[in-house]
């Protein structure tokens, strides 16, 4: 595989894990990310103005899941800290409802 076909492969495979991450499949985008760092290791410094253009692109896409993975991150750490201060007082309404 040469340089552009390799940058070509990492592009789609961005799409793929960006794919995952506007479903918030994030196991998904976790896996293929694992299976595109590899390859994203293998670029060389030179490439064609194709390939840069391209790389432009990956790494646009990166930014932006990126904030997406923050973004939800803080949304569920909410959620979760939520849950759990309305679990603690149903335990406490439990325990003087008992009395």
């Amino acid at each position: 595989m040469d340089q552009t076909q390799l940058v070509e492969r990492v592009f789609e495979m961005t799409q793929a894990i960006a794919e995952a991450g506007q479903i918030a499949d994030w196991q998904k985008a976790a896996r293929l990310a694992q299976e595109r760092s590899p390859l994203v290791r293998s670029i060389q410094r030179e490439q064609a103005p194709v390939a840069l253009a391209m790389i432009r692109r990956i790494q646009a896409m990166d930014r932006s899941l990126i904030d997406d993975a923050r973004t939800t991150q803080a949304e569920l750490t909410a959620e979760y800290e939520l849950a759990t201060r309305r679990i603690k007082s149903a335990q406490q309404y439990n325990r003087v409802a008992m009395f």
